[in-house]
């Protein structure tokens, strides 16, 4: 068997899967293991887990334009996605993303390179880990704004978004020391709950999508260098996920097609160089990379970036093709059922996985999530829930 092909695959139906988070898809990957160990050596199982998180990254974009549900990496651009695909250029804002992973993929591999030559500098990096942590969190609230409700209306904004990034992060504590078992990680639950939820729940009130046409376009290269750079500046810390990085990527006064590209560039970039800092520096920086490594040992894999670019490349076609037949599809579909199928879904995987604690997490997480749909702030002060932690210990 062809392990390659089976990455490319698996990464193609996780994808294309609406609300599947990053982690989650990890923590499916790590469960589904058995699947494959009669099949495939450890080594072989390793490379499926990393060219499939690759695909994910580039695939993912479609059903967070047609259906406008996100994952949490590109749950800050379904907005601007969501304006191009009313306006019937959803191609158009898929063919960015698509091509924005795929140069991010490539301008990765000198990066990758360079971060494996500078492992005892990252391993120094972590007495100043709260303080990058601390400053991120400030900057992800001083983001939010009310710019039609004047100055006080903004501070209410980013009063929201602190008292959102605090309930995440008090619950993020609660269930990683007292709730998180050595078997089975809390994250599944507790991430499905705070991003895939409330997405889901805005799945079911969207409408049908008017007839799109099928003009493509191409990213602006400024935009793609700044995601690959927000991408590597997030990898090189923990509690830092690579939705926060799709955070830092976007610019003020960006249009919705430098938006889209910033966010899919800084997804997939980070995607890689969390492997670059699992290689030089035995860190681990994704759900993705410590699936990996419980598999493989990292440092037998120096050729990851081409292998990464190849497989970007491949979901680049794959993402084009594919989205020509799926947009007409998905104008005929009901968003609401489909979202409603994968809530359903979720649930059931998650107390298969993690039984009652878990559903318990889940609940607790998406009241949480709700109150970003509710007040109106950014989804990313969700991440309180990794960064608290991480700060605190």
């Amino acid at each position: 068997m062809v392990p390659e092909l089976y990455g490319f695959l698996i990464g193609i139906v996780a994808g294309l899967i609406p609300g599947v988070h990053p982690n989650t898809f990890a923590s499916l990957m790590l469960g589904a293991s058995a699947v494959f160990i009669p099949y495939f050596e450890s080594h072989e199982i390793a490379l499926i887990i990393f060219i499939s998180s690759v695909v994910y990254s580039v695939v993912n974009i479609i059903p967070a334009v047609f259906i406008g549900v996100p994952d949490e990496d590109t749950a800050i651009a379904v907005f601007p996605a969501h304006r191009l695909v009313l306006s019937g250029e959803g191609m158009k804002a898929i063919s960015i993303s698509a091509v924005s992973s795929f140069l991010s993929a490539v301008l990765s591999l000198p990066v990758f390179y360079a971060i494996l030559l500078s492992g005892d500098v990252i391993k120094e990096l972590d007495p100043f880990v709260p303080f990058v942590l601390v400053g991120v969190a400030i900057y992800l609230i001083l983001l939010e704004d009310d710019p039609f409700g004047g100055s006080m209306a903004g501070w209410r904004k980013r009063s929201y978004g602190a008292m959102v990034f605090i309930l995440s992060g008090v619950l993020g504590l609660i269930s990683m020391k007292w709730l998180s078992d050595s078997d089975v990680s809390i994250l599944f639950p507790l991430l499905s709950g705070l991003f895939g939820f409330p997405t889901l729940i805005a799945g079911m009130t969207s409408e049908r999508i008017p007839d799109q046409s099928e003009e493509m376009d191409v990213p602006d290269v400024r935009s793609v260098l700044r995601g690959v750079g927000s991408g590597l500046f997030v990898s090189l810390f923990p509690g830092i996920s690579s939705g926060v990085a799709t955070a830092l990527s976007v610019g003020k006064g960006d249009d919705e097609k430098r938006y889209i590209s910033s966010v899919s560039s800084a997804n997939t970039a980070n995607t890689i160089m969390n492997f670059a800092i699992l290689i030089s520096a035995g860190k681990i920086r994704s759900g993705v990379a410590q699936a990996f490594s419980f598999f493989a040992s990292p440092e037998k894999f120096l050729y990851l970036p081409f292998i990464g670019a190849a497989s970007a490349f491949a979901a680049l076609a794959f993402t084009l093709l594919f989205s020509f037949p799926v947009s007409r599809i998905f104008q005929s579909l009901n968003p609401a059922v489909i979202s409603k199928s994968v809530l359903i879904l979720l649930i059931a995987s998650i107390f298969i996985t993690n039984g009652f604690e878990g559903i318990g997490v889940f609940g607790v997480a998406g009241m949480i999530g709700m109150m970003t749909l509710y007040f109106r702030v950014r989804r990313i002060h969700c991440m309180g829930s990794i960064m608290l932690p991480a700060i605190l210990y």
